[in-house]
């Protein structure tokens, strides 16, 4: 009664917290996170930053359009602007683009305005070259004048206004028989952090482009740019994460029906697995701001690990007291190997780590505390084929050389080992992707990865005059900044004066266009008062350069000269140089690493684990199929000249966890019955099928971190089953048997 009692107890626990933790995500729902970046890198500040320039930037994307004529390729833009959503868009001033929204604010303080060429030539005193550049200016019909000849002779207004303007922006390229016109548009931030309004607002983009490649047969457009990806690989990710799911069910109906000869078992199996997935689920909601798409992909694989408590626990009649000490040892290696990823420092592996963890503990409890209720009238008729007899005829000797073999290839493997930490090869995209983004560069003749300049100053007057200092030997096309759009103070009065100076020496000489009273008001005209100063209010859109009160950002549009990197780093105590792609690379080579330390400590941990439980030595032998079967994949991938990434690393913690379990029940199985014996073997078959089959599925999915954790883990674990099978033999266990409790 006393068992009885304590049960009961504890199944009421389960069902309140079950219900406790669903009542709170019900309360508290979480938003689905699909930035790559914010799920390989750390919460550390440095790390943070770089995750916070990729989603401050994330929402740019460009449309290129391709048609046979200039004017198509023009009009297909045109067209295409007129059908999007301009709510959802505006203009985008750090990479360039339109400035008309500034014009209003810019003629109020045309006197304080120079272009970077202009002002170095007065201040050279080359007036014979700024005359020359002017009349080009006057003179040439395209040119437009924004200002009155009275107001702005020299036209260094307009000279001004077409530094900032984009030099790629609306121009007509032409390459190999074909013209492009390219259109850079950016989503609003509110849309483009939320992968929900994003994939919406992308898919009305995706619909027009459509609609105009049917009705203009002759015109093909290209989309490029993060958002893309982001659309493009959610979408598939979900139709993935269905697919495994799919396959992985019918897979166990398979098992169910040619092992058990049987469907009833189904309902609880699929029972447990839901309610595996679901506590997953909850508690990474409970524990994380938002749960990343790849976090739902991989532990889609739960699917194939819990099923492994429900068959050893139908094969062994029902009967929980006779698996009871090995379901524990497997939740328990499973699960530890799993909170390893923790110290990981990667956000999306310690959602794995929660997310996995919890599942299979709660699918553990569950057929523990509930199967044995509700599962009474089960009876599952499991077939007597013994096809593991054949294993027994191997001798001992050729089972070892077998063994060593393995272990000789995989050491062997290692002297050739290489890894890649380049963050590009972490997602493979679409074909058609890799090639939009390739045409893009191609046309803009710049394939550099994203690089920035961060500039931290005391106030706003301060964070200017350091980019000036920054950019003032570095040409104009090379970078966009908010200095470029607002000079500082100090730099404005130096334009005043130099305007002065110019107007002084040559506008008598210059502007004989103009009567004589004009030119003698112009000369006398009063300093204008006041300065062009950053306003959120009138300014909103220049906020983009912004990363907070004090510091700003210069976003490099081309790969910045050696020396230009060397001023920064060396001279620039308040900048610091930033190259996306390194830096991230760099920081996922650090995380590498830390794993790699933490390799040995985690077998520690689990040999401890297992000491205390079977005895050193035994623990030894039951460790020993897991240990050489991750040096052996490692080995291989070298072999096959695969290179190892952050993800083939941290598979050989998931590799121990997952494979522990076919040891343990080699091991721990009742050994003086044979029934229980071809039971155990059959069980511990099928889970290593089950599991090795979804981690199958993974190694085919877009994403190549996951990708490479599906192959590595199908691998590895294939290769501990079979070595559990030779170095744990059934006589091996028979010795055991008089020394060993079970």
């Amino acid at each position: 009664m006393k068992k009885n009692t304590f049960l009961h107890i504890l199944r009421g626990v389960f069902c309140i917290f079950f219900a406790a933790m669903a009542i709170f995500v019900f309360f508290h729902p979480k938003n689905t996170q699909t930035n790559i970046l914010k799920a390989i890198l750390s919460e550390s500040k440095e790390d943070q930053m770089l995750v916070h320039l990729s989603q401050k930037y994330s929402g740019r994307f460009n449309i290129i359009f391709e048609a046979d004529d200039m004017l198509k390729a023009d009009a297909a833009q045109k067209e295409f602007l007129e059908n999007i959503d301009k709510q959802a868009l505006q203009k985008d001033y750090s990479t360039g683009g339109e400035i008309s929204d500034l014009l209003s604010v810019y003629k109020a303080y045309n006197r304080n305005l120079l272009s970077v060429k202009t002002k170095k030539e007065i201040k050279e005193h080359n007036f014979e070259l700024v005359k020359l550049e002017s009349l080009e200016r006057l003179y040439n019909p395209l040119s437009i004048n924004l200002l009155p000849l009275e107001e702005d002779p020299f036209m260094l207004f307009s000279d001004f206004l077409s530094m900032l303007a984009s030099q790629d922006s609306n121009i007509i390229n032409e390459f190999d028989g074909k013209y492009y016109s390219i259109l850079k548009l950016n989503l609003k931030e509110e849309i483009a952090l939320s992968p929900s309004l994003l994939n919406q607002e992308m898919s009305k983009v995706i619909k027009t482009k459509n609609k105009i490649e049917k009705a203009h047969k002759d015109i093909k457009i290209y989309l490029a740019g993060a958002p893309v990806h982001t659309y493009y690989a959610s979408s598939k990710s979900m139709k993935e994460i269905n697919l495994i799911c799919i396959l992985s069910s019918v897979f166990i109906i398979l098992i169910c029906k040619f092992y058990f000869r049987s469907f009833k078992l189904l309902l609880p199996i699929a029972i447990s697995l839901s309610l595996g997935m679901l506590c997953g689920y909850m508690l990474t909601a409970i524990f994380f701001d938002s749960i990343h798409i790849l976090t739902f992909v991989f532990s889609s694989t739960l699917i194939g690990i819990c099923v492994d408590y429900s068959l050893h626990y139908f094969a062994h009649d029902n009967d929980i007291k006779l698996i009871l000490k090995s379901l524990t040892m497997s939740m328990l290696t499973t699960v530890c190997a799993f909170l390893v990823l923790l110290f990981s420092g990667v956000e999306l592996l310690k959602q794995i780590a929660v997310f996995t963890s919890g599942g299979l503990l709660c699918v553990y409890l569950f057929v523990v505390l509930f199967y044995p209720v509700f599962c009474k009238n089960i009876k599952p008729s499991p077939v007597e084929f013994d096809p593991f007899s054949y294993l027994n005829k191997i001798p001992r000797k050729v089972k070892l050389f077998m063994s060593v073999l393995i272990l000789i290839i995989a050491v062997s493997g290692l002297f050739k080992i290489h890894f890649n930490d380049e963050i590009t090869d972490m997602y493979k995209p679409p074909k058609f992707l890799v090639n939009s983004e390739k045409l893009y560069a191609l046309l803009n003749k710049n394939t550099s990865s994203p690089s920035f300049v961060l500039v931290h100053g005391k106030d706003m007057q301060d964070i200017l005059e350091k980019e000036e200092n920054i950019t003032k030997h570095t040409n104009q096309d090379y970078f966009y900044a908010l200095s470029k759009f607002i000079p500082s103070i100090k730099q404005q009065k130096e334009n005043q004066e130099l305007i002065s100076l110019l107007y002084k020496r040559e506008l008598n000489n210059y502007a004989a266009f103009l009567p004589k009273e004009t030119r003698v008001r112009i000369l006398n005209r009063p300093e204008r008062k006041g300065f062009l100063t950053f306003d959120k209010v009138n300014l909103p859109m220049l906020k983009d350069f912004l990363i907070d009160d004090n510091t700003s950002v210069i976003v490099l549009k081309k790969a910045p000269p050696p020396d230009f990197i060397k001023f920064v780093v060396e001279r620039s105590s308040d900048a610091k140089f930033i190259d996306l792609k390194n830096d991230i690379s760099n920081k996922v080579k650090n995380c590498r690493l830390a794993c790699l330390k933490l390799i040995i400590p985690a077998l520690a941990v689990l040999f401890i684990v297992m000491s205390f439980i079977y005895k050193p030595l035994n623990a030894i032998k039951i460790m020993a199929p897991s240990t050489i079967a991750g040096i052996f994949v490692i080995g291989l991938l070298s072999l096959l000249n695969i290179q190892i990434n952050l993800f083939h690393v941290l598979a050989l913690f998931l590799i121990a966890g997952f494979s522990l379990d076919y040891s343990i029940f080699r091991f721990s199985t009742t050994r003086n019955m044979q029934t229980s014996h071809l039971k155990s073997n059959w069980a511990v078959l099928i889970s290593c099928a089950t599991t090795v089959f979804s981690f199958l599925l993974l190694s085919m999915t877009s994403f190549k971190l996951i990708s490479s954790l599906g192959f590595i883990l199908s691998v590895g674990l294939t290769t501990s089953y079979i070595l559990s099978l030779f170095l744990i033999s059934e006589k091996f266990n028979e010795s055991e048997n008089e020394t060993e409790s079970i």
